[in-house]
């Protein structure tokens, strides 16, 4: 018998898009009733930060590599796909940076991990999960399928957290914590601000300009030039280019 050794794996980008009714599908037991019930109403999937709009599915297989029904409790984000084809490879990504992901191999269920999600439309980190905890320091509005919101955008301060352990569909807030843990819950916040501050990052404006081509071109924001390429044709390709291009192949190969 022939044994392939391709690996492959699903995911999914976000939960349903409750705006769009039976079309959605479900992401029960993640309801975020408390959304539902203290609000009024307002989406609790897509474009939002209750657990029902990102917790999506994983799935991998890699025989030889990965045992045949293994279930993993460990908090993992799609952020750690980067870093796990890097070190399959055996890439070294660029350290003058600071990435959010990790291989998913380093990764065990007792862990811990600090993970913060950022809201579509806003783009602030006004959630974020710390084992089984979730934290909410702003919740935003989102239309339903009814086209509700709810009630409007509100900040927690204290913030508002969730035992994800015993309460999935976030419906009680948790009360008896200590002032240690909000001192903590404002760490994580500092020093994620600051890694934000201070790391790498594009100075483009996606949300307004054409798709990004690899290239040499110093007319064009999108095109990865140094002072010394200047000048040579626009097809032009780093080496930095290429690997990159090689990793992003290397995700669809593996997603599809």
């Amino acid at each position: 018998a022939v044994v392939s050794t391709q690996s492959t794996g699903f995911t999914s980008d976000n939960g349903p898009w409750e705006y769009k009714c039976d079309l959605a599908g479900s992401h029960l037991p993640f309801a975020g009733l408390f959304q539902t019930t203290e609000y009024g109403g307002g989406s609790t999937g897509k474009m939002t930060t209750w657990e029902g709009g990102h917790r999506v599915p994983f799935i991998a297989s890699w025989p030889g590599h990965i045992s045949p029904g293994t279930v993993s409790n460990a908090l993992s984000s799609a952020m750690d796909i980067l870093p796990t084809l890097a070190q399959i490879i055996g890439f070294t990504l660029p350290q003058d940076r600071e990435f959010d992901g990790v291989p998913l191999s380093f990764l065990h269920p007792t862990s811990p991990r600090v993970l913060f999600i950022p809201n579509t439309d806003i783009q602030e980190l006004w959630s974020l999960r710390w084992d089984n905890y979730k934290v909410y320091f702003a919740t935003v509005p989102v239309p339903d399928c009814e086209d509700s919101k709810g009630t409007g955008f509100e900040y927690h301060d204290p913030p508002l957290v969730f035992d994800l352990s015993v309460d999935p569909a976030e419906s009680t807030p948790v009360t008896n914590l200590t002032a240690e843990f909000y001192d903590s819950l404002d760490q994580f916040r500092k020093e994620i601000h600051d890694s934000i501050a201070n790391t790498f990052h594009s100075q483009v404006n996606w949300s307004g300009s054409p798709d990004a081509v690899p290239c040499c071109n110093p007319k064009n924001d999108f095109c990865a030039c140094t002072a010394d390429q200047i000048g040579q044709e626009s097809g032009a390709r780093t080496m930095q280019e290429t690997v990159a291009t090689v990793l992003a192949l290397s995700l669809l190969w593996v997603l599809f």
